[in-house]
């Protein structure tokens, strides 16, 4: 196939030149380069083409570095050469820095050494050059001043790459925030010889334009010096960089771009974007119309690697065979809650011992005492372990106060070989509810909608229920409203409900919402999937006739077997009674012995048949037909 060249050969990629003299560390690289186009080659294509019509961003004068800052001040271990190990992924052509580089403050030779020495070890693991910058942890004190001039020999220098100036200066000389009269010779002289740089970018620790500003702007001479380095650059492109405040700041001057830098590893309280307090580097790409700079956060710069196969494969055992179960606070006195114990059980199947960090939140604050307030389980691989809770309020709480408690828990492997960590986070919804009572019916059973004698326990809206749909068209419980229980025998589920309706129209209907997974599937995803059901009877009609629908799973459409009802008008509105197949509960929970379901049900009144029907919820949300939040747990008594 014929192949469109879309640009001539570009020039080969400039070497970075030193002011000493030239690099040829990468000549061979450079010459072998010119075997290949520097430009896109494309085949022909006749019509519409697979590819954009922006350009080919390949301009031989484009380049793009890194810029590393404080390391120190309240250093934090393992920051500085986490971003060493990331910038060898992101190959920068080479670093510069803003300095900070060790802790200093100290006089002690041997003292020095030792920083140094630890510094220049994640140097070493840098795969490009590194430029170094003295910040006021490098250069503190006369014994480290010194100790920088012997390794390094300057404390300002520049240097120029691909028409680029670089100008790297100290703001501790000799003092803190102070440029000298013989660094600023040198800048002067140095900017008079590279005039005709198409940018200058300059370098140094403190920001120090902030501090002249502020001795002005309080009446006094600018103590820094800075103002003559600025009156210096101003006639010329330029931007620069700085840390040393270790909070992020972005600032325009004399119409030109000024960066403090927060950390690379130095302290910090890490409060986010908005605070400026982040650990990152600054990436660089020089353009005709000048750098363009964005800062790479370190905990967003991912290895290739960072999910393999093999990882994948542990991570999913991990998540699959460490449970995490939080038994729910059931109680019979229905008025309100008052103390009880919470059991958090760590199940732990996986190849690893695990430890779980966790706590309780969202429950009312008022009087409230949880004991312990921070939770701690261990659990050896193959093993399991358990411990309690104790949740006290100084005075009873309505259940509905109850419902958003949570348990938040933060599990992590402890590997013994090579493997990283891994870890997980869960949020257990914190069950604190009546108890509901699913007994044995002892009796012969007729489904025929009239309810002889009435079972118990029953359970009933309140006077003010939770309302969706039309709400508005609903006037009060003698509107709508309804009662029910529920039993089992040995072969079936029986619902039996009293509903009030002051009109029975068509479209009027009472929902049962059964969720029959075990206790930790329901709680670890409350949607309605695979084991969740809907069963409903309608209004028995003028002839006595009612509907009876029942489906697996929310928006299946596929009439279940075996599940039947009858319903039957009386004074004031209807009866109702359904049988469910106790498989239905089985299957999902291991067998014939199940134990326990959640169940929600919701009224549904039309009172007018070209309008929606108002809705009355017993437990349960607005969302109750796709999540099973706040449904009753009912236990199974024989």
């Amino acid at each position: 196939m014929k192949k469109l060249l879309l640009a001539m050969f570009g020039c080969l990629a400039s070497v970075a030149v030193a002011h000493e003299g030239h690099d040829h560390d990468h000549a061979e690289d450079a010459a072998a380069q010119a075997k290949y186009p520097s430009a896109l080659v494309l085949p022909a294509i006749e019509g519409p083409k697979p590819w954009s019509d922006k350009p080919h961003l390949n301009d031989p004068d484009r380049f793009q570095i890194a810029i590393m800052t404080d390391r120190t001040g309240g250093h934090r271990p393992g920051i500085w050469m986490d971003a060493v190990r990331k910038l060898n992924l992101l190959r920068p052509e080479f670093v510069m820095s803003v300095g900070d580089l060790i802790e200093g403050y100290t006089e002690d030779p041997q003292r020095i050494d030792e920083m140094w020495e630890e510094f220049l070890g994640f140097i070493d693991e840098m795969e490009m050059r590194f430029f170094f910058v003295a910040g006021n942890h490098d250069v503190t004190n006369p014994q480290l001043h010194k100790r920088w001039r012997e390794q390094f020999g300057r404390e300002w220098y520049s240097f120029d790459y691909r028409g680029v100036h670089f100008l790297a200066l100290c703001s501790e000389d000799p003092g803190p925030e102070h440029i000298s009269e013989e660094q600023l010779d040198f800048i002067k002289t140095d900017l008079a010889d590279h005039a005709d740089a198409r940018w200058t970018l300059v370098f140094l620790h403190k920001p120090l334009w902030t501090y002249a500003e502020r001795a002005i702007a309080n009446g006094d001479e600018d103590p820094t010096n800075w103002k003559k380095v600025e009156a210096m650059l101003v006639d010329r492109p330029h931007t620069v960089f700085a840390g040393h405040v270790h909070h992020y700041a972005q600032y325009q001057r004399n119409e030109q771009q000024y960066y403090a830098l927060a950390t690379t590893g130095g302290g910090s309280l890490l409060r986010g974007n908005e605070y400026g307090e982040f650990d990152h580097v600054m990436w660089l790409t020089m353009e005709p119309d000048g750098p363009h700079v964005v800062n790479l956060r370190l905990d967003g710069i991912l290895p290739a690697d960072v999910v393999t196969e093999e990882s994948a494969k542990r991570f999913g055992a991990f998540l699959r065979q460490v449970r995490v179960e939080v038994e729910p606070i059931l109680i019979d006195d229905h008025t309100g809650f008052s103390e009880g114990e919470l059991s958090v059980k760590l199940d732990n199947e996986f190849a690893e011992a695990v430890e779980l960090t966790g706590r309780i939140d969202g429950l009312p604050l008022r009087g409230l005492t949880v004991e312990p307030d921070g939770l701690k389980i261990a659990a050896d691989k193959k093993s399991s372990n358990e411990q309690r809770i104790r949740i006290r309020f100084d005075e009873p709480i309505a259940f509905e106060s109850l419902q958003r408690g949570t348990f938040t828990a933060i599990v992590r492997s402890k590997p013994t070989g090579d493997g990283a960590p891994l870890s997980a986070e869960r949020v257990i919804p914190v069950i604190i509810d009546r108890r509901h009572l699913c007994p044995f019916y002892d009796g012969d059973f007729t489904l025929d909608g009239e309810i002889e004698p009435w079972p118990e326990p029953a359970y009933e809206t309140p006077e003010k229920p939770l309302l969706i749909g039309q709400i508005q068209d609903w006037t009060g419980p003698k509107d709508g409203s309804f009662a029910f229980t529920v039993a089992q025998d040995d072969e079936r589920l029986i619902f039996s409900a009293k509903v009030t309706d002051e009109k029975l129209v068509a479209g009027d209907r009472l929902q049962w919402l059964l969720d029959a997974r075990p206790d930790s599937q329901r709680m670890a995803d409350p949607r309605q999937r695979g084991g969740t059901y809907r069963f409903s009877v309608t209004a028995p009609d003028e002839n006595g006739e009612a509907t009876v629908r029942a489906f697996a799973n929310r928006g299946s459409r596929r009439q279940m077997k075996g599940v039947k009802g009858a319903a039957r008008r009386v004074d004031g509105g209807y009866e109702v009674e359904l049988t469910v197949p106790q498989n239905v509960l089985a299957r999902h929970q291991g067998g014939q012995r199940w134990s326990e379901f959640q169940l929600a049900a919701i009224q549904s009144d039309v009172d007018d048949p070209d309008r929606p029907a108002a809705e009355i919820v017993w437990r349960g949300t607005s969302d109750a037909r796709a999540r099973n939040a706040n449904y009753a747990r009912f236990e199974r008594v024989d």
